[in-house]
Protein backbone atom coordinates (compact mmCIF):
# COMPACT_ATOMS: atom_id res chain seq x y z
CA UNK A 1 0.00 0.00 0.00
CA UNK A 2 1.22 3.80 -0.94
CA UNK A 3 2.73 4.85 2.16
CA UNK A 4 1.00 8.63 3.50
CA UNK A 5 2.97 11.99 2.94
CA UNK A 6 3.03 13.56 6.01
CA UNK A 7 1.16 16.90 4.90
CA UNK A 8 3.84 19.23 6.41
CA UNK A 9 6.97 17.74 5.45
CA UNK A 10 5.68 17.25 1.92
CA UNK A 11 4.98 21.27 1.43
CA UNK A 12 8.33 21.88 3.37
CA UNK A 13 10.39 20.19 0.63
CA UNK A 14 8.08 21.58 -2.30
CA UNK A 15 8.67 25.10 -1.43
CA UNK A 16 12.31 24.34 -1.74
CA UNK A 17 12.25 23.16 -4.69
CA UNK A 18 13.14 26.21 -7.11
CA UNK A 19 10.34 25.88 -9.08
CA UNK A 20 10.78 27.76 -12.73
CA UNK A 21 10.07 30.92 -12.46
CA UNK A 22 9.54 31.05 -16.37
CA UNK A 23 6.83 33.23 -17.76
CA UNK A 24 6.99 32.65 -21.65
CA UNK A 25 4.03 34.23 -23.32
CA UNK A 26 1.67 37.85 -22.99
CA UNK A 27 -0.54 35.84 -20.86
CA UNK A 28 1.25 35.44 -17.70
CA UNK A 29 0.04 38.82 -16.08
CA UNK A 30 -3.45 38.26 -16.84
CA UNK A 31 -3.28 34.61 -15.13
CA UNK A 32 -1.59 35.49 -12.03
CA UNK A 33 -4.88 37.58 -11.09
CA UNK A 34 -7.03 35.93 -9.05
CA UNK A 35 -10.06 36.59 -6.23
CA UNK A 36 -9.04 34.77 -2.71
CA UNK A 37 -12.44 35.29 -1.54
CA UNK A 38 -14.05 34.46 -4.19
CA UNK A 39 -17.06 31.37 -4.19
CA UNK A 40 -17.59 30.78 -7.56
CA UNK A 41 -17.50 26.93 -8.47
CA UNK A 42 -16.90 26.00 -12.28
CA UNK A 43 -18.94 23.34 -13.75
CA UNK A 44 -17.38 20.09 -15.05
CA UNK A 45 -19.67 17.98 -14.50
CA UNK A 46 -20.25 17.64 -18.91
CA UNK A 47 -16.46 16.76 -18.65
CA UNK A 48 -17.44 13.67 -16.00
CA UNK A 49 -20.05 12.77 -18.26
CA UNK A 50 -17.38 12.15 -21.12
CA UNK A 51 -14.66 10.54 -18.95
CA UNK A 52 -18.07 7.94 -17.32
CA UNK A 53 -18.95 6.88 -20.59
CA UNK A 54 -15.64 6.80 -22.77
CA UNK A 55 -12.46 6.08 -20.57
CA UNK A 56 -11.68 2.64 -18.85
CA UNK A 57 -9.28 1.06 -16.08
CA UNK A 58 -7.07 -1.36 -17.58
CA UNK A 59 -5.08 -4.00 -15.60
CA UNK A 60 -2.10 -2.53 -16.06
CA UNK A 61 -3.00 0.77 -14.17
CA UNK A 62 -3.27 2.97 -17.11
CA UNK A 63 -6.35 4.58 -18.18
CA UNK A 64 -7.67 4.13 -21.92
CA UNK A 65 -9.86 5.74 -23.90
CA UNK A 66 -12.01 4.28 -26.29
CA UNK A 67 -11.34 6.95 -28.84
CA UNK A 68 -12.90 4.68 -32.40
CA UNK A 69 -16.05 4.31 -30.18
CA UNK A 70 -16.95 8.00 -28.83
CA UNK A 71 -20.72 8.69 -29.90
CA UNK A 72 -21.19 12.03 -32.35
CA UNK A 73 -22.94 12.98 -29.30
CA UNK A 74 -20.22 12.76 -26.63
CA UNK A 75 -18.08 14.87 -29.31
CA UNK A 76 -20.74 17.70 -29.19
CA UNK A 77 -20.64 17.11 -25.73
CA UNK A 78 -16.68 17.83 -25.38
CA UNK A 79 -16.76 20.49 -27.45
CA UNK A 80 -19.94 22.39 -25.39
CA UNK A 81 -17.91 21.83 -22.49
CA UNK A 82 -14.91 23.19 -24.10
CA UNK A 83 -16.79 26.21 -25.20
CA UNK A 84 -18.03 26.71 -21.40
CA UNK A 85 -14.64 26.66 -20.29
CA UNK A 86 -13.95 29.60 -22.29
CA UNK A 87 -16.33 31.80 -21.15
CA UNK A 88 -15.33 31.02 -16.97
CA UNK A 89 -14.11 34.54 -16.58
CA UNK A 90 -10.60 32.76 -14.43
CA UNK A 91 -9.31 35.93 -12.65
CA UNK A 92 -12.46 36.00 -10.83
CA UNK A 93 -11.45 32.62 -9.58
CA UNK A 94 -9.63 31.21 -6.02
CA UNK A 95 -6.36 29.73 -6.50
CA UNK A 96 -7.83 26.21 -5.86
CA UNK A 97 -10.49 26.60 -8.19
CA UNK A 98 -8.32 27.93 -10.89
CA UNK A 99 -5.79 25.25 -10.94
CA UNK A 100 -9.06 22.71 -11.15
CA UNK A 101 -10.24 24.50 -14.12
CA UNK A 102 -6.65 24.11 -15.96
CA UNK A 103 -6.12 20.85 -15.18
CA UNK A 104 -9.67 19.60 -16.59
CA UNK A 105 -9.36 22.39 -19.76
CA UNK A 106 -5.95 21.05 -20.58
CA UNK A 107 -6.96 16.91 -20.57
CA UNK A 108 -10.00 17.84 -22.02
CA UNK A 109 -8.09 19.76 -24.82
CA UNK A 110 -6.11 16.59 -25.47
CA UNK A 111 -8.66 14.30 -25.86
CA UNK A 112 -10.25 16.76 -28.49
CA UNK A 113 -7.69 17.04 -30.10
CA UNK A 114 -6.84 13.15 -30.63
CA UNK A 115 -10.62 12.48 -31.52
CA UNK A 116 -9.96 14.93 -34.29
CA UNK A 117 -6.79 12.97 -35.98
CA UNK A 118 -8.32 9.37 -36.50
CA UNK A 119 -5.63 6.52 -36.38
CA UNK A 120 -3.19 8.23 -35.19
CA UNK A 121 -0.48 6.38 -33.48
CA UNK A 122 1.09 9.10 -31.14
CA UNK A 123 0.16 12.36 -30.32
CA UNK A 124 3.32 13.48 -31.48
CA UNK A 125 2.48 12.26 -34.72
CA UNK A 126 -0.43 14.95 -34.89
CA UNK A 127 1.01 18.00 -36.74
CA UNK A 128 0.09 20.97 -38.59
CA UNK A 129 3.44 21.85 -39.83
CA UNK A 130 5.53 25.04 -40.07
CA UNK A 131 5.83 25.49 -36.18
CA UNK A 132 4.15 22.86 -35.22
CA UNK A 133 6.50 20.35 -37.15
CA UNK A 134 7.01 18.45 -33.64
CA UNK A 135 3.72 18.07 -32.86
CA UNK A 136 0.55 19.89 -31.56
CA UNK A 137 1.92 20.76 -28.48
CA UNK A 138 2.45 24.81 -29.17
CA UNK A 139 -1.03 24.75 -31.31
CA UNK A 140 -3.78 27.51 -30.34
CA UNK A 141 -6.49 25.02 -29.08
CA UNK A 142 -8.73 27.24 -27.09
CA UNK A 143 -9.46 30.71 -26.19
CA UNK A 144 -9.21 31.69 -22.24
CA UNK A 145 -9.99 35.42 -21.27
CA UNK A 146 -9.37 36.61 -24.40
CA UNK A 147 -5.93 34.40 -25.25
CA UNK A 148 -5.18 32.17 -27.37
CA UNK A 149 -3.81 29.08 -24.98
CA UNK A 150 -1.52 25.94 -26.28
CA UNK A 151 -1.14 22.89 -24.53
CA UNK A 152 2.42 24.07 -23.75
CA UNK A 153 1.08 27.20 -23.08
CA UNK A 154 -0.89 26.01 -19.94
CA UNK A 155 1.70 24.25 -18.56
CA UNK A 156 4.41 27.18 -19.06
CA UNK A 157 2.89 30.15 -19.41
CA UNK A 158 0.30 29.43 -16.23
CA UNK A 159 0.76 26.60 -14.29
CA UNK A 160 4.70 26.43 -13.94
CA UNK A 161 5.14 30.59 -12.98
CA UNK A 162 1.65 30.90 -11.00
CA UNK A 163 1.32 27.58 -9.18
CA UNK A 164 4.72 26.98 -8.04
CA UNK A 165 4.07 22.78 -6.78
CA UNK A 166 5.10 20.42 -9.18
CA UNK A 167 2.45 18.14 -8.62
CA UNK A 168 0.32 19.27 -11.27
CA UNK A 169 2.29 17.70 -13.57
CA UNK A 170 0.69 14.25 -12.17
CA UNK A 171 -2.59 15.27 -13.15
CA UNK A 172 -2.06 16.08 -16.80
CA UNK A 173 -2.35 13.62 -19.13
CA UNK A 174 -0.63 13.87 -22.69
CA UNK A 175 -2.80 11.28 -24.54
CA UNK A 176 0.49 8.65 -24.45
CA UNK A 177 0.68 5.43 -21.88
CA UNK A 178 4.34 6.96 -20.86
CA UNK A 179 2.34 10.04 -19.35
CA UNK A 180 -0.08 10.15 -16.07
CA UNK A 181 -2.95 8.96 -16.92
CA UNK A 182 -6.03 11.20 -17.50
CA UNK A 183 -7.90 10.64 -14.43
CA UNK A 184 -11.63 9.33 -14.25
CA UNK A 185 -12.67 12.04 -11.86
CA UNK A 186 -13.01 15.56 -12.82
CA UNK A 187 -10.84 18.04 -10.76
CA UNK A 188 -12.65 19.94 -8.44
CA UNK A 189 -11.62 22.42 -6.03
CA UNK A 190 -12.76 21.54 -2.38
CA UNK A 191 -10.24 17.97 -2.68
CA UNK A 192 -7.56 18.86 -5.24
CA UNK A 193 -4.62 18.75 -2.90
CA UNK A 194 -5.78 14.99 -2.02
CA UNK A 195 -6.17 14.59 -5.74
CA UNK A 196 -2.41 15.66 -6.49
CA UNK A 197 -1.41 13.39 -4.08
CA UNK A 198 -2.87 10.73 -5.13
CA UNK A 199 -1.70 11.28 -8.62
CA UNK A 200 1.92 11.58 -7.50
CA UNK A 201 1.39 8.68 -5.72
CA UNK A 202 -0.13 6.62 -8.59
CA UNK A 203 2.08 7.59 -11.27
CA UNK A 204 5.78 7.50 -9.20
CA UNK A 205 5.13 4.05 -8.11
CA UNK A 206 4.50 3.21 -11.75
CA UNK A 207 7.02 1.24 -13.75
CA UNK A 208 6.46 3.54 -16.98
CA UNK A 209 7.66 6.01 -14.70
CA UNK A 210 10.52 4.67 -12.30
CA UNK A 211 12.06 1.30 -12.62
CA UNK A 212 15.40 0.55 -10.54
CA UNK A 213 16.76 -1.23 -13.44
CA UNK A 214 18.25 -4.29 -11.31
CA UNK A 215 19.47 -5.85 -14.43
CA UNK A 216 22.09 -2.82 -14.19
CA UNK A 217 23.36 -2.25 -11.00
CA UNK A 218 24.21 1.61 -10.38
CA UNK A 219 21.33 3.20 -12.60
CA UNK A 220 17.43 3.81 -12.32
CA UNK A 221 15.22 4.02 -15.54
CA UNK A 222 13.11 7.25 -15.32
CA UNK A 223 10.38 8.79 -17.45
CA UNK A 224 11.57 11.64 -19.77
CA UNK A 225 8.33 13.71 -18.32
CA UNK A 226 11.23 14.64 -15.28
CA UNK A 227 13.30 15.49 -18.37
CA UNK A 228 11.63 17.39 -20.14
CA UNK A 229 10.22 19.94 -17.10
CA UNK A 230 13.24 19.97 -15.09
CA UNK A 231 13.26 23.19 -13.92
CA UNK A 232 9.72 22.86 -12.44
CA UNK A 233 11.65 19.92 -10.55
CA UNK A 234 14.75 21.94 -9.09
CA UNK A 235 16.51 21.88 -12.25
CA UNK A 236 18.94 19.18 -11.92
CA UNK A 237 18.46 15.41 -11.46
CA UNK A 238 19.70 16.03 -7.40
CA UNK A 239 15.54 17.94 -7.56
CA UNK A 240 13.99 15.17 -9.61
CA UNK A 241 15.35 12.71 -7.10
CA UNK A 242 14.24 14.96 -4.21
CA UNK A 243 10.66 15.19 -5.41
CA UNK A 244 10.62 11.47 -6.33
CA UNK A 245 11.74 10.96 -2.74
CA UNK A 246 8.10 12.16 -1.22
CA UNK A 247 6.56 9.57 -2.57
CA UNK A 248 8.75 6.38 -3.70
CA UNK A 249 8.86 3.00 -1.02
CA UNK A 250 12.07 2.74 1.21
CA UNK A 251 13.45 0.70 -0.97
CA UNK A 252 13.16 2.94 -4.70
CA UNK A 253 14.62 5.63 -1.64
CA UNK A 254 17.73 3.76 -0.81
CA UNK A 255 18.21 3.58 -4.19
CA UNK A 256 17.76 7.40 -5.18
CA UNK A 257 20.05 8.90 -2.00
CA UNK A 258 22.66 6.51 -4.00
CA UNK A 259 22.35 8.82 -7.15
CA UNK A 260 22.48 6.11 -9.85
CA UNK A 261 22.70 7.02 -13.08
CA UNK A 262 19.47 7.74 -15.11
CA UNK A 263 18.52 6.20 -18.12
CA UNK A 264 15.66 8.48 -19.58
CA UNK A 265 12.29 6.19 -20.95
CA UNK A 266 9.21 6.76 -22.88
CA UNK A 267 6.77 5.13 -24.27
CA UNK A 268 4.42 7.61 -27.01
CA UNK A 269 1.91 5.09 -28.00
CA UNK A 270 -1.48 6.64 -27.72
CA UNK A 271 -3.24 5.63 -24.81
CA UNK A 272 -6.29 4.20 -26.43
CA UNK A 273 -8.03 0.77 -25.55
CA UNK A 274 -6.27 -0.94 -28.34
CA UNK A 275 -3.28 0.05 -27.89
Amino acid sequence: MPRAIPRRRLLAALAALPVSACAGGPGAGIWRRHDPASRRRVDHRVWQVFLDRNTRDWPDGITRVDYARVSTTDRELLDAYIREQEAVPVPSLSRRAQLAFWLNLHNALVVRLILSRPLVRSPDDIEAGGLFSRGPWRRPLATVAGRSVSLEGIRREVLAPVFRDPRWHYALCDGTLGAPSLSRRAYGGDDLDRRLEDAAIDYIGHPRAVDPAPQRPGTVRLNALWRRHMADFGGGIEGVFASIDLYAEPELRTALRAMPAVLWMDDRRLNDIRA
